[in-house]
């Protein structure tokens, strides 16, 4: 078929048609391009048909099924090209619209946080402004505490000479009356009358400083606490210390008293703790050859007791030797750092009695724990009696060194105390001399 298309076009370009003049030659061209496309068209199904299988005809049912599949096929593929079409825009307008309401969401939420941190901003400003006020407010209340004890001080300062002036007033009315003859009597009976006044109140004095102490949980002494107690002593003394003191020379009759080593001016060798320690230690060796391989646990337990009232007796030396280096007695200090000084041993010596008492509560427990172990029974003969008499020889160690630190510290305190008052005393006297020179 393309020969033959060929040899048409060759002949046509060798032999080309005559122009004719006119309309006449066009129609004549036409009718020629029918004529050939007619020619043409036939051959070519001629030749198609001649080349066509002798089994083109049975073929031809077979072809017609599969056009009607194919057909059918791009029928169903263009529905669900237009379906996805539709979807993809439905999806589209969801995905606009669901971008649209987060984006009002962003700013909702935008909007709200700019306002929470405003809020956060103007809390914390306001908590800022509270605070300086609770601090100003705390400040003021400070000064007026302070400002009203200073004014009850005054007050009971003013009381007291008031009260003063005014006996010495009635003891002058009354020497006057009785004409010289009752001075004595009564200078005695208010001598025992201020002295009956400043027992009592010193009394009060010790009370107030044990409930302080007995409040300390712990080891803890603030430089605050420190000072309070320290103002303590140096204010609140009694007006009974204006009495005067007559020396024990100009008192015949009186009896003369031997006087003692004060008890801070001893060390662990002078009260015997040192050397009962150091028994205790040989006895406890003993005692562990004795019931060698023994897995009771009494032994070590005396062990650790042991080692507590060592630890306790070095705290108790040591206390003594800062008192010896810095003492309370020197008159060469000032009175407000001796009060101080003598405050601060005080309140360790009181520490140091409270571990005494806890140290006393575990030697309790420890005898407890003896008493229950059956340690010694399972021992016979020679060793049995051995061991039992060298757990007695300890225990009674146990009892004299406990007691023996707790009338230690006790002196100790005791000793403090009295040097306590007694500054107290100099000090007021001095104090209404310099602020009431008209007392006499």
């Amino acid at each position: 078929m393309a020969t033959h298309e060929q040899e048409q076009e060759r002949e046509d370009q060798e032999h080309p048609p005559e122009q004719e003049p006119g309309g006449n030659r066009k129609e004549n061209e036409n009718e020629n391009w029918s004529l050939s496309l007619a020619t043409y068209l036939g051959l070519s199904f001629s030749l198609f048909l001649a080349h066509l299988p002798r089994n083109a005809l049975t073929l031809l049912p077979n072809l017609q099924t599969q056009v009607k599949g194919l057909s059918f096929a791009l029928l169903q593929a263009e529905d669900q090209l237009r379906q996805m079409r539709s979807r993809r825009k439905e999806d589209s307008k969801a995905n606009a619209r669901v971008v649209e309401i987060f984006a009002s969401h962003r700013n909702g939420w935008q909007e709200e946080e700019r306002r929470l941190m405003q809020q956060l901003d103007e809390a914390n400003e306001e908590m800022a402004h509270l605070r300086a006020r609770m601090e100003e407010t705390e400040r003021v209340e400070a000064e007026y505490k302070a400002r009203v004890e200073e004014l009850e001080r005054e007050v009971g300062e003013r009381d007291e000479m008031i009260g003063f002036m005014s006996r010495r007033v009635e003891f002058g009315e009354e020497s006057d009356r009785n004409g010289g003859h009752g001075d004595v009597e009564e200078a005695s009976e208010y001598d025992y009358g201020q002295q009956q006044q400043h027992h009592h109140h010193h009394h009060h004095q010790y009370q107030y400083l044990n409930r302080q102490q007995e409040e300390q949980t712990g080891n803890v002494f603030g430089s605050e606490y420190l000072g309070s107690a320290s103002r303590f002593w140096a204010e609140k003394a009694s007006v009974w210390q204006d009495a005067q003191y007559e020396s024990l020379e100009s008192l015949p009759h009186s009896k003369h008293y031997v006087t003692r080593e004060s008890p801070w001016k001893l060390n662990g060798e002078g009260v015997g703790v040192s050397s009962k320690l150091k028994l205790l230690e040989q006895e406890l060796l003993n005692l562990e050859k004795v019931g060698d391989g023994d897995p009771s646990k009494v032994p070590l337990l005396m062990r650790k007791q042991a080692k507590r009232y060592q630890a306790l007796a070095g705290k108790i030396d040591d206390l003594c030797r800062k008192m010896q280096a810095s003492d309370p007695c020197e008159p060469t200090l000032s009175s407000e750092f001796r009060t101080q000084r003598q405050t601060e041993f005080l309140l360790e010596a009181f520490r140091l009695q409270q571990r005494a008492a806890e140290t006393g509560q575990k030697l309790m427990a420890l005898h407890a724990e003896v008493g229950k172990s059956y340690y010694v029974e399972e021992l016979g003969g020679h060793a049995k009696l051995t061991t039992r008499r060298s757990m007695d020889s300890i225990r009674n160690n146990f009892k004299e060194i406990q007691r023996n630190l707790e009338i230690w510290l006790a002196r100790i305190i005791g000793d403090l105390k009295g040097i306590l008052a007694r500054d107290g005393a100099s000090r007021v006297r001095e104090y209404y001399v310099a602020r009431y020179p008209f007392v006499q």
